[in-house]
């Protein structure tokens, strides 16, 4: 029943269920009656065994190559880079009292550039714009005095290619110490294994997964954190800023899986 809910209710990959349930099965084969809770807790642990390392602290800024870290955002379009940016910008200060600095980069969209304007208003932080990749460089230079400098990207179809070479070459100029792959958990199997594919060609360190609380299905999103092999930097879970983001963690992901409820 549990190998059915999980390749039927929750999309993960039949292949991974079968063999998630069958070593479950043996590692209780010398139980005489194990219990349903024993079985789901020895499947969540299979789970959590197929994912990457948890990052202790995805909010741990240690110095980067050229001073002040510099972390970019990638992804499709749609996925919620910008808000989830702000989120991030907004708990860097708030909770950790660093100086935080922003690279606007999305000029596609003028809405995304007064959007986060607007934020870093609010909380005081100092925003450059990027329209080109010779402007990432500068932009990031200028924020020289910052501990942490956030890059939020424009969003690329993952079917244009052309775009996603733009995208390396920004990236190129504006030489990230970590970039986070941003996807939204309501995308469907194939939807995630392109997007991974296409911006994972631009290199890719970590991933945050948005929108857990419009999600139908969790299953795919420990395949493809899986088969990625990078761990979840953040989960989001609502609009609200600073709110309604937590850290990446394999066994949380496993119990939505499972059927926890998003919070």
């Amino acid at each position: 029943d549990i190998e059915i809910g999980l390749e039927d209710a929750q999309d993960l990959d039949p292949e991974l269920a079968s063999r998630l349930v069958s070593d479950a099965a043996r590692q209780l084969e010398s139980a005489a009656a194990p219990s349903i809770e024993s079985v789901r807790s020895a499947v969540l642990d299979g789970l959590v065994a197929v994912m990457p390392a948890d990052r202790p602290d995805p909010f741990e800024m240690l110095p980067g190559r050229h001073g002040p870290r510099r972390i970019a955002f990638v992804g499709p379009t749609g996925v919620g880079k910008t808000t989830t940016l702000a989120k991030i910008a907004a708990q860097l200060k708030l909770k950790r009292g660093l100086r935080v600095g922003i690279v606007a980069a999305d000029t596609y969209r003028i809405a995304a550039v007064d959007q986060l304007k607007t934020y870093a208003e609010i909380l005081g932080l100092p925003v450059e714009i990027a329209a080109s990749p010779r402007d990432a460089a500068r932009a990031c230079e200028s924020l020289s005095d910052v501990d942490v400098i956030l890059i939020d990207t424009a969003g690329r179809s993952q079917n244009d290619h052309m775009k996603i070479s733009e995208l390396k070459a920004f990236l190129a100029s504006a030489e990230p110490d970590e970039t986070h792959l941003v996807l939204s958990a309501t995308a469907g199997p194939r939807a995630l294994a392109r997007g991974a594919e296409s911006f994972g060609a631009a290199g890719i360190d970590r991933i945050v997964l948005t929108k857990l609380d419009e999600a139908a299905t969790f299953g795919p999103l420990v395949s493809l954190v899986a088969r990625l092999g990078r761990s979840v930097s953040f989960f989001t879970h609502g609009q609200e800023v600073p709110d309604h983001i937590e850290f990446g963690r394999s066994r949380r992901l496993a119990s939505l899986v499972l059927g926890s409820e998003v919070r």
